[in-house]
This record gives structure tokens, sequence and C-alpha cells, in this order.
């Protein structure tokens, strides 16, 4: 369907349509008169085109739109679709979906503290900063596995009987350790780091963090 706004009007008096006007003179309408009738009857039918268009037009649009939601509904139910399978996949697959944490690669010494020391960070309790030292970290392997003192061991006393004592009480390694207060400045300076590194890892609150920090500092800044 050409549209008809685009049509040209023609000229009813060239030679063209002789035959047309032919048929509508008469005595009463002469060829001038032919003309102007047969214009008319052209404008009456171009604006019923026209009307036909405007409606053509509009059923096009309508039918684009609807054509467009349906495509718009169709996609988003596909994507539900998806979203529930991959919902489903992430249940059954949970290795697969595991967070990757993105941390950099330690530039020095990875520092292993002991088993004993990681437990007592973990309860928060007092734990010797030789530990965290060059030497306490080089002893590492040497350490008795039996680090909690909370824990019992099975022992035979002099009489013969076997009685449970406390695991901690029978640690012989621990004879080697370094009590705070004997430590050398430079093992302190090694151990205040390693240990605030270590407080932050067992996920120590950060004022008490901080208080150990200022407490450290204060020391070291002392005139003493």
């Amino acid at each position: 369907m050409n549209d008809p706004n685009l049509a040209i009007h023609p000229d009813f008096s060239t030679d063209e349509f002789i035959d047309a006007r032919h048929h509508l003179t008469n005595e009463v309408v002469n060829d001038n008169q032919a003309v102007i009738i047969l214009g008319t009857l052209w404008d009456i039918n171009n604006m019923k085109e026209k009307q036909k268009w405007e409606a053509h037009r509009e059923r096009e649009a309508q039918q684009e739109l609807e054509a467009a939601e349906e495509a718009e509904e169709e996609c988003c139910h596909l994507h539900d679709e998806e979203e529930v399978a991959r919902v489903e996949d992430q249940k059954k697959n949970k290795a697969k979906f595991a967070p990757v944490c993105d941390h950099d690669i330690p530039s020095g010494p990875v520092n292993i503290p002991t088993p004993y020391t990681s437990c007592k960070l973990k309860k928060g309790e007092y734990c010797e900063l030789y530990f965290f030292t060059n030497d306490g970290l080089a002893e590492v392997e040497s350490l008795n596995p039996s680090i909690d003192d909370e824990a019992m061991t099975l022992l035979k006393a002099n009489n013969g009987q076997h009685v449970w004592v406390p695991a901690s009480s029978t640690n012989q390694d621990k004879t080697s350790v370094i009590r705070d207060e004997d430590l050398s400045w430079e093992q302190f300076g090694e151990a205040a780091i390693r240990l605030i590194n270590a407080m932050r890892e067992h996920e120590w609150p950060e004022d008490r963090i901080q208080m150990h920090v200022t407490f450290w500092s204060a020391l070291e800044e002392h005139p003493w």
C-alpha cells in the first residue's frame, strides 16, 4: 500500500484525461467544468485513502508494540528460568561458586605461629611474646602439640596408679620460653609487630589491638 500523502494531484485538463472529460460533458457540463469535477472526485478519493493509510499505520504500530511487549515478556521469562537454574546450580555445586579471595602474593616470609599461640589468641588469653620472635617461630616444629591448658593427659604416678593431669603441666618444651620481661629490645620489636597482625587475623576487637599498640609504643618511647 502506497502512502496517499505522497500522491500528486493530476492535471485533468491535459489530453491524458480527454476521455474522462468526455464522459462528463453534456448540454449542462462543459469541458472546464468536467476538469473541476474530476479534480474534486480525486480529492475526495485521496482523502479516503489517507484515512485508510492512517488506520493501517496505527494497526501496524499496535502490532509492533504488542510484538515488542511479547518479546520482552518472553525474554524476562527466559531470564527468570536461567536465574532459577543458576541458583539451583549454586546450591548443588557450592564449591564451584565459592568466593575467591583476591589477596596479593606475600612479598616477605609467612610467619606461622605455634598451635599453642593460635589457641591462646582464639580464646583471647595471654600469650608469651617469645612465640612471635625469630627464635620462637624457628622452634615451631619442636613444640609439643598438646597446647590447650584445659586439655588433660593420663600419666602414671609413683605409686603405680594412673591419674589425669593438665596437659600444660607436662609440656617440657615451654621451659625454653623466655619471659616477656627478659626479652631483648630486638626480640620485643620482632614479636610486637607479628602479634598485632596475629590479633587481627584472629578477629580481636580493634580497641583491644589499639590498646596493645599504645602500651608497647609507650614502652619503646620511654626514656628509660
